[in-house]
């Protein structure tokens, strides 16, 4: 990488600010024009889409001096022109460039998320060579089980395009499942064997995203989780009536994350106005084709789940679950291991109770 690849790197041009900062329109791109060190030297920046920016220095006699990219070249004057340079150039990327880590705002969205789950963090170890170029690591370890890029198109079926993807580790066993959904495909520059690639371009949502995130962080804890695993789902009133529902029948069909398996169990979180955990249900099947669409919700597939306890809303609700580092549900997700702990010791607790009551009004008789 050149010292102005090192500028730049994770800075993205703020377009409502170019032409403030004296870039001019120029073709498909922007140029911006300036002298260094006091009119000795003519400097040009060209900025075009999905592209690094270009830059290029001209001596008085309007001959390119290209000694400022030549590494070995260190001699005194050199380093004081490639010193301006810098400076030059860091003052317009401080007046119309962006830091950026991601280039993706559904990326930027998910990483927030699981920073704020897990303390994990992200990273471009790479220095800002590859565009867009980032890892997921899980707190503790530090091992990957995530890469967003930003790549040709033409390795995910979209030639003449750059498209935002993230790379996740899947394991062999949900691998088929996963590529039968929209917005996934076999990975790229990963082995196709455990990782796939998923199209961050809202085909799949924030929060089915953010479910494969969390799947793919527990194969790093020894495995897809040959036990069952216990989620935390969002249900909102306004386009499903889940207690008109189990009224009717104690197993109902749920629009499914593909990493929900058969055996696990599935805490309905119900939006405002209840805003609180209100049902435990066992997943019973998975996979299950089906079809709808309407203005609120997508499915292709759901999996059925039979209703186990039902809470009162005052019991667990919103403001509670802060404690456990949850100030918000918008999709799929693990139970934090100590609320799981506390619900299924509340359930504990009411059978012991109406176990009792049980006894007394029996000895009464």
């Amino acid at each position: 990488m050149s010292f102005v690849d090192d500028i730049f790197a994770h800075h993205y041009p703020d377009r409502k600010l170019l032409a403030e900062a004296g870039f001019r329109r120029e073709g498909d791109g922007w140029t911006l024009r300036g002298q260094v060190l006091f009119g000795h030297f003519r400097a040009v920046l060209r900025l075009a889409a999905d592209t690094p920016p270009v830059f290029t220095l001209y001596d008085q006699e309007g001959e390119e001096y290209t000694l400022i990219y030549v590494e070995s070249a260190n001699g005194e004057f050199v380093r004081h022109v490639r010193d301006a340079c810098a400076t030059w150039l860091t003052e317009v990327r401080e007046k119309c460039f962006e830091k950026r880590l991601f280039t993706s705002p559904q990326a930027e969205r998910l990483a927030e998320a699981m920073r704020v789950r897990h303390g994990d963090t992200q990273d471009d170890p790479w220095n800002g060579r590859y565009k867009g170029h980032v890892v997921f690591r899980k707190s503790g370890n530090r091992k990957w089980y995530a890469l967003t890029m930003n790549i040709d198109g033409k390795h995910v079926g979209r030639p003449g395009t750059r498209c935002d993807v993230l790379v996740i580790r899947a394991g062999g066993q949900r691998l088929p499942l996963l590529l039968e959904r929209n917005g996934f495909l076999p990975a790229y520059h990963m082995n196709r064997d455990s990782w796939v690639t998923m199209l961050l371009d809202g085909q799949v949502d924030d929060g089915e995203a953010l479910a494969e995130l969390e799947a793919a962080r527990t194969l790093l804890e020894g495995g897809p989780a040959a036990s069952a695993s216990a989620w935390l789902v969002p249900a909102n009133p306004k386009y499903f009536d889940l207690e008109a529902a189990f009224a009717a029948d104690e197993a109902i069909l749920w629009k499914q994350s593909t990493a929900i398996r058969p055996g696990d169990t599935v805490w309905l979180y119900v939006t405002a106005p209840v805003s609180a955990i209100s049902y435990k249900c066992h997943v019973v099947e998975t996979g299950i084709p089906y079809e709808y669409q309407d203005g609120n919700v997508r499915m292709d597939h759901v999996m059925r789940i039979r209703l186990e306890h039902r809470f009162p809303p005052a019991q667990f609700p919103l403001k509670s679950l802060a404690a456990h580092g949850i100030v918000s549900i918008r999709g799929p997700r693990r139970m934090p291991p100590a609320l799981l702990q506390e619900l299924e010791k509340s359930i504990g607790d009411t059978e012991s109770h109406g176990l009792r009551n049980s006894r007394r009004r029996r000895d009464t008789k």
